[in-house]
């Protein structure tokens, strides 16, 4: 529970105006010198400041190229359907539960600003409080995404899970789930190149060489291959030569392999 908070009636008046920068010159100043004064005041200022600096993380660069581009292809996929009736038999549309968890958490993320930023001060100690809430309702954002019928709606749940700060086990296991039974490959692409930033994570990169024979599409195999040697993951070495044995392997995924079996060795 949040501590009651003090009040300031000049702030309450004129606080998000200023935050804003919609008070005139001679407002402002008058505002700012009474914010030298008033401690509740100060200490929202503050607060507001801190959450601007709230670190983003980002998509790597490979996933910022490719990621548009299987977009298209999913959505591309995603009209034909509609317009050959199978979207429509399978409930691709809106027969989608989760969606309404996806449009809770913006509202209660909305919510939550809203209420932090007119309900008063919120002390300096609370800040963690608040960067958790928010934390939750991201997490939240992106597992119902994760769970959606439509291809599309999940690859924007895996970019929508680079962006966290420091996910949960949750999510991270839910990108892992996407990457082992996916029935998109442009799914299992993306969902392959957000875990290569839990690298140190050891359950990543067990379920990671668990994940490689479970794939029969050669650019999955292609990008499993490339993040085991990345990752200098020696435990893959067995699963490299059980799957160059296999005669039905494709000539570009065998030379990857025979060529990942001999850098894993030197390393």
């Amino acid at each position: 529970m949040m501590r009651e908070s003090s009040f300031c009636a000049t702030g309450e008046r004129q606080l998000a105006a200023y935050l804003e920068k919609r008070l005139s010159v001679r407002e402002s100043e008058s505002f700012a010198a009474h914010v030298e004064e008033c401690e509740t005041c100060k200490g929202e200022i503050e607060l507001w400041e801190k959450l601007g600096k709230l670190p983003a993380a980002m998509p790597s660069a490979y996933f910022r190229q490719d990621f548009e581009a299987m977009l298209t292809r999913e959505a591309k996929a995603l009209r034909s359907a509609e317009w050959s009736g199978e979207g429509i038999s399978k409930g691709v549309w809106w027969k989608q539960p989760a969606l309404g968890w996806a449009a809770a958490a913006i509202f209660a993320i909305g919510g939550f600003f809203a209420g932090t930023f007119w309900g008063g001060v919120k002390p300096k100690s609370e800040i963690g409080e608040l960067r958790e809430e928010l934390r939750t309702m991201r997490s939240m954002m992106a597992m119902s995404l994760l769970q959606q019928q439509s291809a599309v709606e999940r690859l924007r749940g895996v970019n929508y899970s680079v962006r966290l700060d420091n996910p949960d086990d949750e999510v991270v296991g839910a990108l892992l789930q996407t990457l082992r039974g996916d029935s998109s490959v442009d799914v299992r692409l993306a969902a392959t190149d957000a875990l290569r930033r839990y690298s140190s994570r050891p359950k990543v990169r067990q379920a990671m060489v668990e994940a490689l024979p479970m794939q029969d599409s050669p650019l999955m195999q292609l990008a499993l291959i490339d993040v085991m040697v990345e990752f200098r993951e020696r435990r893959a070495t067995p699963n490299f030569e059980k799957l160059a044995r296999q005669e039905s392997i494709d000539p570009t995924v065998k030379l990857r392999l025979d060529q990942a079996i001999e850098e894993l060795k030197v390393q």
